[in-house]
């Protein structure tokens, strides 16, 4: 007798989730202050993090390396453009410390990444969970994380270009 995967229960999937898009809103509707060792650190745990994420998603529903390829590179390329779009606006300016910078808040960033929570919650309700569910979960995160990645970049070359600007006297 075969048995369809089960759903994960919607009311613990739909607190989490409001529970990250409050943490977003009210992160990103803020001034931040950023050190350049945050700034290389946080990528480098949020692309470890979607590493093992896809790889528990291919131990519970494995896809062929070739879908979650195909899938991981449609969502990077969809994703980098997004990080330039999220960060472009944004203004970088100096502190009284080295190394360490003030970024302006976005509201830009944080209904982006609201919406792709939206669609994600959306996409993971109407897909059962399986190797297609998988691959697009797979697509979405590296879509998010490389939208990050980006925008962190950018604004590590912002600040750089402050540092390279002459001083006031």
């Amino acid at each position: 007798m075969h048995t369809a995967a089960q759903q994960p229960p919607v009311y613990p999937m739909l607190i989490a989730y409001v529970l990250i898009a409050a943490f977003v809103l009210f992160r990103y509707s803020r001034p931040m202050k950023m050190s350049l060792t945050r700034l290389f650190v946080a990528p480098f745990v949020f692309v470890a993090i979607t590493a093992f994420a896809i790889w528990g998603g291919q131990q519970t529903h494995p896809a062929s390396a070739l879908s979650v390829t195909a899938a991981v590179v449609i969502g990077i390329a969809f994703g980098v453009p997004l990080g330039l779009v999220m960060s472009a606006h944004r203004v970088v300016r100096r502190t009284e410390k080295p190394h360490v910078m003030y970024v302006d808040p976005s509201w830009l960033t944080a209904a982006i990444w609201v919406g792709a929570l939206v669609l994600r919650a959306g996409i993971r309700m109407m897909l059962p969970l399986s190797a297609l569910g998988t691959m697009v979960g797979d697509g979405l995160l590296l879509f998010g994380i490389s939208a990050v990645v980006t925008s962190y970049f950018v604004l590590y070359r912002k600040f750089r270009a402050l540092d390279e600007a002459p001083q006031p006297a």
